[in-house]
């Protein structure tokens, strides 16, 4: 039986990071944790619509709309509050002996495999942002105001589920970065900040990644040092 693929092997594939990105993305997440999506979306290599855009297509995998129409409590209570955090998913549908489960890593066998036994369901993944399902969680878990902006305009044609509308993901008509002008500046001043920003971001994340991997500092002296700086100790 072949080896399932990997989120970074298909974004790879997909030619959204190369191999240098992915082993910078892989080598964060072995030191700090956390799903590799974010972190590639955090490190500033892919736009987080691109990349579910990319999955949906590559994982021939259903996008849905986690807001519109809302989900009932109904579908929500099927899977704990604690269980939706710790794997960052949200439920959908109840389809059968099934569970159609919203997930920005589709790809993440063990997070299934741990709802499927608390459970007694099987799963079937769906994608949406890592954003989105965030301010799912805040919405259907925490009864919290969330101010979510809706889905950029999709193709007419949706897969029905009941009360919810799956979107594939080809048919996602996500927002491209405009081309530059050649008449005018290609980044204002507030663009070439963030963007400057986020590559000293990357390039510092690289750097502790690269002390921790060589044994010339810990995770927990570089946590304590960053929280002595914080109270000026």
């Amino acid at each position: 039986m072949a080896e399932k693929k990997k989120i970074g092997d298909v974004l790879k594939e997909a030619g959204l990071i190369d191999d240098f990105q992915l082993e910078s993305a892989l080598s964060h997440q072995r030191n700090w944790g956390g799903k590799l999506g974010s972190i590639i979306v955090e490190l500033g290599f892919v736009q987080e619509p691109e990349l579910a855009r990319v999955l949906a297509e590559k994982l021939h995998l259903p996008y849905v709309n986690l807001f519109d129409p809302e989900i009932p409590e109904t579908i929500t209570s099927l899977i704990k509050p604690e269980i939706a955090r710790k794997y960052h998913v949200i439920p959908v549908k109840k389809d059968g002996k099934s569970i159609v489960l919203a997930m920005a890593d589709p790809m993440d066998l063990e997070a299934m495999d741990s709802i499927r036994f608390a459970t007694g369901s099987n799963i079937k993944p769906a994608l949406a942002m890592g954003s989105e399902i965030e301010d799912a969680i805040k919405k259907y878990y925490e009864h919290e105001q969330v101010a979510h902006k809706p889905l950029p305009a999709v193709a007419a044609n949706k897969i029905s589920l009941g009360k919810m509308e799956l979107i594939r993901g080809s048919e996602l008509n996500m927002p491209k970065a405009p081309e530059a002008d050649a008449a005018s500046p290609i980044l204002s001043r507030e663009d070439t900040t963030k963007q400057m920003q986020a590559d000293t971001k990357v390039r510092l994340d690289a750097l502790i990644t690269v002390l921790i991997e060589k044994g010339l500092v810990t995770r927990e002296e570089l946590v304590n040092m960053i929280y002595q700086k914080k109270m000026g100790l």
